[in-house]
């Protein structure tokens, strides 16, 4: 599929605003904007919309990583779908231009970010020290229970508390995945096979943390508070479309 014509080569426009202002044009409202989720992988949006029913030179589309936000105009294409390689997930709305005519107003508001939970839930080593990411929520556990999966868990070394792949000592903890981590300092967590992703790591106050789960899927935590015996886990995200690596800019 042939995802982006550009009507100007390069061109990119660089207006923003704090909502989509109206077109105010007399051109018809672009329906059915979405994400593409079956077309989408790693930090690759694929963003899609009916036509409109009238001829016109193209569309514009507009993104910003929250709503209210800083809309910013990303591309303008021929056909009715764009690629758009993001830092971050957010959202998307189109309008229909034709010469300096365009829509009456935009169109819907289509939207790729995470699932979000805010926790305050307590990481204990030798006891609830797993943690267990799912798209409906965050889940922590005794990880020495067969009957809990944990994805990661907390454990001692020497004076230091490290967390681990759920499945780094499958003796002692029964029923952990092959998951692992990787510091964060942006919303894009590392690709498959990339240097960043670890077995282990010290965990460390206010540090954030991406997750490549088992099942392909990515997840995101933040460590508010480490003690010596406890890690406090301050919000977690879960990204529900496969393989996209993509987090949001905020919690909540």
């Amino acid at each position: 599929m042939k995802y982006m014509m550009i009507l100007s080569a390069l061109v990119l426009f660089a207006a923003c605003s704090d909502s989509p202002e109206s077109p105010s044009g007399t051109l018809p409202i672009v329906q059915n904007c979405r994400i593409m989720e079956d077309e989408c992988k790693g930090d690759t949006v694929v963003v899609a919309w009916d036509a409109v029913a009238v001829e016109v030179d193209g569309y514009g589309i507009w993104f910003s990583d929250t709503d209210p936000g800083d809309w910013v105009n990303i591309a303008r294409v021929e056909e009715t779908t764009t690629e758009h390689i993001a830092t971050s997930t957010g959202y998307y709305c189109v309008e229909a231009i034709k010469g300096i005519d365009s829509s009456e107003d935009f169109s819907n508001k289509a939207d790729n970010r995470a699932n979000m939970y805010l926790l305050s839930d307590t990481l204990t080593v030798d006891t609830t020290n797993g943690i267990r990411f799912e798209a409906a929520q965050t889940t922590i556990g005794d990880a020495a229970e067969a009957s809990f999966a944990q994805d990661l868990y907390i454990a001692k070394s020497g004076d230091t508390i490290l967390m681990y792949r759920g499945n780094t000592e499958p003796a002692i903890y029964p029923s952990g995945s092959n998951s692992l981590l990787s510091a964060a300092s942006n919303h894009v967590a590392p690709g498959p096979g990339d240097a960043a992703w670890m077995n282990s790591a010290a965990v460390q106050n206010g540090t954030d943390y991406f997750v490549q789960l088992e099942n392909g899927d990515y997840a995101y935590f933040m460590v508010d508070t480490v003690a010596t015996d406890f890690v406090v886990i301050g919000s977690t995200q879960y990204q529900s479309i496969p393989s996209v690596r993509l987090f949001n800019t905020f919690v909540f």
